[in-house]
């Protein structure tokens, strides 16, 4: 687009035409026109038009009103100020040789400035969006002030006020009377379409006479047939459960479809087709079910209708169905703080989306609340965190189920509620539902189960979800490594960050009282007499050939050099895994920078805080133990993946106790907790020779092998 420049030293109340110019397209010119108008104060609408020739733009208070009735020599006069005045102002843009230009027939006013951008009726016109709302709301008997306050929590920037939704109201009452197509200039709040540029909008179907379509009429009937069945099968008893479903029309996209949903507190073994609500693709309410006689209570639509919503909107649904199923409750109490249900290898999976048998079908478990609408929030982060799911269950409260049919939510729930059963009965019978061969249960001490006494098996590198503690043991040590969190995450993500970070950090915090002890600790084996350095372990890598290893020079050869080699020994150490205290104190100080940054976040095997959370409900204190700094392991720990998981410890205990390996290091924490008899603390680690040592200092502990099996270096606990 080419455009002349204007004098932009002009003040007053003037207003300007706009710069003349040449433009691609029809719509650029009258894009630049509007946009040049609104912003002097003045709203232009089309005089003339010939869509590929020309198009004559004027004010929009160009012309007068027409004299609508004659009386003898009396004429009707408005009472109210008339907004057209005749203005003069007129621009013309001609089409020659594929480009359009812009030229200026009369480009002065006989008006004011407007003072706001809803003095003018063309910038108060509503979308075909909006227009869809007001019909929707109106059909469900919304006030105009009520529609409003919707369409501006949609659009804030509207401008439009109730008389506007008013006039849209009233023409398509017409239409309705009339039983005329609607016109675009419905969008218009009332006013002539002439005067707007861009905005205007199609036809669109009465939705009052739409919900007495074939279609919708059958929806209603087998959905009340639906809440009959699913009554019979305990899913919908004591008024309780819902259903949703999405009157399918070919015609109208799934994102715009009507949608039905069953009452809340109706006995739903005798419900019938009126008995459902009517609500539009946004969720507003378009026919509710009639009033019935007393013993019956006030027709109310389910407290499940923004979860049902929240599912349409991030699965592309089109049923979900809420069951109060009795198994759907148990089934989430077996485990009570696993936040999954998890189950494989049963011919039923194949029936859920996308499984087979083979498959492990996991589905997540979230926490009831005491209102229903109160489980937006974690249904949604389910969904989120479990994309292939087609439910999620509520402890101790149902399940939800939702398919792209209503053939398929209702397949998918049967399918559902019967792994839910076999699950119970498997565990009532003590053999384990979440394994391929359904295999007995297993404890720590064995097989249980023969007295009634059940627990699941450990999971590699992880805590079980009930764990065995002799009644005896009130206190619990956890090593970090493999036991807490996997060992790839200190091999393939901390360490590495260090490695790269160290050279950064030293630079920006070498002046900083902490780096200065860090540096100085490094330092410390350092001896300095007659100029010459000895640090054995730099000394050690040096002689060994170890690459990067250089000597540390003094102060006075300066910053940057002094940093190189700090950081040339930092990887060469962590090359040759050395677990020197300076070096773990630097690390740290690099961790936590990390961490803060949130570059970082502790990962921790998904049954660790279950585990924890009902140690510590049981009362049962627990303790970690690790080769890295208490800092790490607190670190760690409290910038989880499950988030700050210190408020279920106790304490900290590193390498200043003594080595992991050595027994003399187990007394020293019994004396530092305060324990007297070593028995009462129970060890868990995955290195068998760090359990070893533990039970020489009559711990009880057990290790975890990579095999996935526990097992226990005491042969009482074989």
């Amino acid at each position: 687009m080419e455009v002349q420049d204007l004098d932009k030293n002009i003040t007053g109340p003037t207003m300007l035409p706009p710069p003349v110019g040449i433009f691609q397209t029809r719509e650029d010119l009258l894009k630049h026109v509007r946009d040049f108008a609104l912003s002097q104060g003045y709203m232009i609408s089309i005089k003339d038009s010939s869509k590929d020739r020309y198009v004559t733009i004027g004010c929009d208070k160009g012309g007068v009103y027409r004299k609508r009735l004659k009386s003898g020599e009396n004429m009707r006069q408005r009472k109210m100020p008339t907004r057209l005045t005749n203005c003069p102002f007129e621009v013309v843009g001609k089409k020659d040789d594929e480009l359009w230009t812009l030229t200026i027939k009369n480009g002065e006013h006989n008006h004011e400035p407007s003072t706001h951008v809803s003095d003018h009726p063309s910038c108060r016109r509503f979308t075909e969006e909006e227009i869809l709302i007001i019909r929707e709301m109106s059909a469900a008997g919304k006030r105009p002030r009520q529609i409003l306050k919707v369409l501006k929590q949609r659009n804030p920037d509207l401008i439009s006020d109730s008389r506007n939704v008013y006039n849209v109201k009233a023409k398509i009452r017409r239409e309705s009377l009339s039983d005329s197509p609607s016109s675009s200039s419905a969008a218009t709040g009332g006013e002539p379409s002439e005067g707007g540029v861009g905005n205007e909008v199609g036809t669109t179907t009465s939705f009052g006479g739409y919900m007495e379509t074939k279609g919708v009429r059958e929806a209603r009937a087998f959905a009340s047939e639906l809440c009959r069945h699913m009554y019979t099968l305990g899913w919908f008893s004591g008024t309780g459960g819902s259903i949703t479903i999405k009157v399918h029309d070919d015609s109208i996209p799934k994102t715009r479809q009507l949608i039905l949903i069953s009452p809340s507190g109706v006995q739903k073994e005798r419900m019938v087709p009126e008995d459902m609500y009517v609500l539009s693709s946004d969720g507003f309410i378009l026919s509710t079910p009639p009033l019935k006689p007393y013993p019956h209570n006030p027709p109310k639509c389910t407290d499940c209708a923004p979860l049902f919503m929240k599912v349409y909107e991030m699965c592309d649904a089109g049923a979900v169905i809420h069951s109060h199923g009795m198994e759907s409750c148990i089934v989430t109490m077996i485990l009570p703080f696993s936040k999954e249900f998890r189950i494989t290898h049963m011919e039923m999976i194949k029936g859920i989306k996308g499984h087979g048998y083979h498959d492990e079908l996991v589905v997540p478990i979230i926490e009831n609340t005491a209102h229903e609408a109160e489980l937006v929030e974690s249904l949604t982060e389910a969904i989120k965190a479990y994309p292939r799911t087609t439910a999620v269950l509520v402890r101790n409260h149902g399940v939800y189920v939702w398919g792209d049919s209503w053939i398929s939510a209702k397949t998918q729930a049967e399918c559902y509620h019967y792994l839910f059963d076999a699950a119970i009965k498997l565990h009532q019978l003590g053999l384990d539902w979440s394994t391929p061969t359904h295999g007995p249960i297993r404890g720590i001490n064995g097989i249980w189960g023969c007295n009634g006494t059940m627990s699941r098996a450990l999971k590699v590198g992880g805590l079980s979800l009930d764990y065995m503690i002799e009644p005896s043991q009130r206190c619990i040590l956890l090593d970090i490594e493999g036991t807490i969190t996997p060992r790839s995450f200190i091999t393939d993500v901390l360490l590495p960050y260090s490695h790269a970070n160290v050279g950064k950090h030293l630079a920006a915090t070498f002046d900083s009282k902490e780096t200065q002890v860090d540096i100085n600790l490094l330092r410390s084996q350092l001896d300095v007499s007659l100029g010459k350095y000895v640090e054995q372990k730099i000394q050690d890598d040096l002689e060994q050939g170890v690459v990067s290893a250089v000597p540390i020079p003094p102060d006075y050869v300066g910053k940057e050099l002094v940093i190189a080699s700090f950081v040339a020994n930092v990887e060469a150490m962590i090359k040759a895994n050395r677990n020197i205290t300076a070096l773990k104190q630097l690390q740290d100080r690099i961790w936590r920078t990390g961490f803060q940054s949130n570059e970082l976040v502790g990962v921790v095997f998904d049954d660790v805080p279950v585990a924890l959370e009902r140690w510590h409900a049981s009362g049962i204190k627990v303790y970690t133990y690790s080769s890295g700094s208490r800092e790490a392991q607190q670190l760690i720990l409290s910038n989880s993946n499950y988030g700050d998981l210190r408020k279920y410890l106790c304490g900290f205990f590193d390498t200043t106790m003594g080595n992991k390996k050595e027994t003399q290091s187990y007394f020293e924490i019994l004396r530092t907790v305060g324990i007297d008899r070593a028995l009462d603390m129970f060890f868990v680690t995955d290195v068998f020779q760090e359990a070893v040592a533990a039970r020489d200092a009559e711990f009880g502990s057990g290790n975890l092998h990579p095999a996935g099996k526990w097992t226990s270096p005491r042969e009482s606990w074989v």
